[in-house]
């Protein structure tokens, strides 16, 4: 039972802290954690596949070509 009311008064809180960042024009708690955590370190782990694809693309543009056999 205790963990319920726990339960139930964490969302109350949260339902709250949410609604008074609407309320201001916020962005959400979650983009703002983001932003904070992951937000330095995101650079250095980017998953651009268009970026990625065109390195390859250009990389084999480049390679030299061996002749027919």
């Amino acid at each position: 039972m205790r963990i319920v009311i726990v339960l139930i008064a964490g969302l109350a809180c949260g339902y709250y802290v949410g609604y008074q960042d609407g309320i201001a024009g916020k962005a959400s708690i979650v983009t703002r954690i983001v932003g904070k955590a992951g937000g330095r370190a995101r650079s250095g782990v980017a998953n651009d596949i268009d970026a990625t694809l065109r390195q390859v693309e250009d990389s084999a543009r480049t390679a030299p070509k061996s002749a027919p056999r």
